[in-house]
């Protein structure tokens, strides 16, 4: 009999993955749960899909009785941090303080039993950022040292959320950075500067399938 184990992923746009890619086998989630299934023929694995465009933490953690705790998961991939800061909507900024004490909130909430896993957000590319092209946000973003530069803050937020919780991080800004000197940013990053092409979402994919790995094999 197979074991079962069931994973969502919580985030934004990037955990949904569905900016211009209608496919969803080529959605790092499906792409994860391909290799997770290859690499344990006995195990049924079960992934949830619980990014939504746009939500900032707040309104992710909002939905958190229904997108998590209602699956009662073995594991959950943790993305979110991107859409804190909406200059567009000021009503929606989620804060420093109030972004960490949502993560305390989440770790709260979690099952007992279910294990976590950090994703950090993925570069912001400035220039081809529709909010770099804003010139009421000019102002704001030259202070912070560009776009980029303003979710860095709560990346690092995330970073040693992690590593105080002992959760396994998967350091994807890093990674896409690293990957985009070698190879080109738009191979990973689609030209609206910020959600991932085929190739980026199957970096991500990669990267936390091999932690997934490690852990599901011991």
């Amino acid at each position: 009999m197979k074991r079962k184990i069931t994973i969502v992923g919580l985030g934004d746009s990037i955990t949904e993955a569905v900016a211009d890619m209608p496919d969803e086998k080529k959605r790092w989630l499906s792409v994860m749960q391909s290799k997770l299934s290859t690499a344990f023929p006995d195990t049924e694995f079960t992934v949830i899909n619980s990014g939504v465009g746009g939500n900032s933490a707040r309104e992710a953690m909002a939905r958190f009785p229904g997108a998590v705790r209602a699956h009662d998961p073995d594991w959950v991939i943790l993305e979110f941090g991107g859409n804190n800061e909406d200059l567009a909507s000021p009503a929606r900024i989620v804060g420093l303080k109030e972004f960490s004490a949502l993560l305390d909130q989440y770790k709260r909430d979690l099952p007992q039993k279910t294990k976590t896993i950090i994703v950090t957000f993925p570069p912001v590319l400035d220039d081809l950022h529709g909010y770099g092209k804003n010139a009421d946000f000019q102002a704001h973003y030259q202070k912070a040292g560009g776009i980029d530069n303003s979710v860095e803050p709560y990346r690092e937020i995330t970073r040693a959320f992690a590593q105080a919780n002992g959760y396994p991080l998967y350091d994807f800004h890093k990674e896409l950075i690293a990957l985009s000197k070698l190879n080109g940013r738009l191979t990973y990053t689609m030209s609206d500067g910020v959600h991932l092409t085929e190739a980026g979402n199957g970096v991500l994919a990669e990267g936390v399938f091999e932690i997934l790995k490690d852990r599901l094999a011991r």
